[in-house]
């Protein structure tokens, strides 16, 4: 009885051996598997954040691209984006919840755009910020779009 015992205990263990390794090599497949503008649209749209972030309202607006800044003046964006983002408070956590990849944007021509939904905790209350990235002709990519709600 005893021997069955361990022969299912072994058994159970190899199990769930095979299904970890199986677990942690699809990690590992899907990381490689990112589309590396995709990885760029992240890390820019992080740079422009942190920017943001530090109330750098002058750096984000020439960290954005051509069709946002013809939309506003620098003065435009210096108050919407003081008015959209100081009564949140300081920033306390911010995660990446979903990202896309989108040929067409509302109110934007066709292009490739990249848009990324953050979960952010801010000191004053939580929100939902999207960042919207172009891609322009020179192939960096840049902020086209922000909101926060």
């Amino acid at each position: 009885m005893m021997l069955q015992h361990m022969g299912r205990r072994r058994a159970l263990v190899a199990l769930a051996l095979m299904v970890a390794t199986v677990a942690v090599g699809s990690l590992s497949t899907s990381a490689q598997a990112q589309d590396p503008r995709i990885t760029d649209a992240q890390r820019v749209a992080r740079e422009w954040l942190a920017q943001s972030d530090a109330g750098d309202v002058q750096g984000t607006y020439a960290a954005a691209s051509a069709k946002f800044r013809a939309t506003m003046t620098p003065l435009q964006w210096a108050d919407a984006s003081t008015k959209a983002r100081v009564p949140y408070g300081a920033v306390r956590q911010r995660a990446l919840a979903a990202t896309q990849v989108s040929q067409q944007v509302p109110n934007l021509p066709s292009g490739n755009y990249v848009l990324l939904m953050y979960r952010t905790s801010f000191a004053n209350r939580d929100a939902s910020e999207t960042i919207t990235m172009e891609r322009e002709a020179d192939g960096a990519w840049r902020l086209v779009g922000y909101s926060i709600r």
